[in-house]
């Protein structure tokens, strides 16, 4: 297997994978980054908003209490997908979309409440863009459905050094890294290559030559500098 270094534009940010060996990209693409919708699994943390009953709801947007990762209520789906919820006990959400979920607990509710309205959200589906944009970094899926385009378009753009034929998307298949290259200059390829982004998704926006040139003129021009000093230097001592 070959290793991929995935740079961001602060050099403390680097990232080492190992990457599976690459067939034919549309072949990838068909195989590995099909158009569908992030669904729920065991580990993912969720909160529970039903309109008018903050009895039952677990970190609802309408009460007191947080509902992001770092300060709110939530709950986690158990190793079988489940969670155990007021009313209805325990409830299997793994393996549904947010649509399919919000439709399940509207189901199960409705024995309790007349036309229950539901939200979900989930708080620990992240996407992270590393390299040539203007703002790397880790972003949240926020419930709805992101494709590159939109995902680079949170990251502030590409940045003047990107190279727009060359955008990587790195997803965890079976427990191994496929990596997908784009070519965001064609608009044959943002129709076919603007994949949905699942969580855990790894988006890097590879360097132009031009980056390269430039660093090594900021390396060369310190010493040239001294260069030009010392030979100054020399020529008044010789006259």
């Amino acid at each position: 297997m070959g290793l991929l270094f995935l740079c961001s534009c602060s050099p403390t940010q680097t990232l080492l994978v190992n990457a599976t060996p690459q067939g034919d990209n549309s072949e990838i693409l068909t195989k590995y980054f099909k158009a569908k919708e992030p669904v729920l699994q065991s580990g993912d943390k969720i909160t529970i908003s039903i309109w008018g009953h903050e009895d039952l709801s677990i970190g609802s947007v309408n009460s007191a209490f947080a509902s992001n990762e770092e300060t709110g209520k939530w709950v986690v789906l158990n190793n079988d997908g489940e969670v155990n919820l007021p009313k209805i006990g325990r409830i299997k959400l793994s393996g549904l979309n947010l649509k399919e979920v919000n439709y399940q607990l509207e189901t199960s509710y409705s024995k309790y409440i007349k036309n229950p309205i539901i939200n979900v959200r989930v708080l620990n589906h992240y996407v992270t863009v590393l390299g040539e944009v203007n703002k790397p970094g880790k972003y949240e899926l926020d419930n709805e459905t992101i494709r590159l385009v939109e995902m680079l378009g949170q990251a502030e753009g590409l940045g003047e050094y990107a190279n727009a034929k060359h955008i990587k998307i790195i997803r965890t298949v079976n427990q191994q890294p496929v990596e997908l290259i784009t070519d965001m200059s064609q608009l044959i390829s943002l129709r076919d290559y603007n994949v949905i982004l699942q969580p855990g998704d790894v988006v890097v926006v590879s360097s132009n030559g031009k980056k390269s040139l430039d660093e090594k003129l900021k390396r060369a021009t310190p010493v040239a500098g001294i260069i030009t000093a010392v030979a100054l230097v020399v020529s008044l001592i010789l006259k």
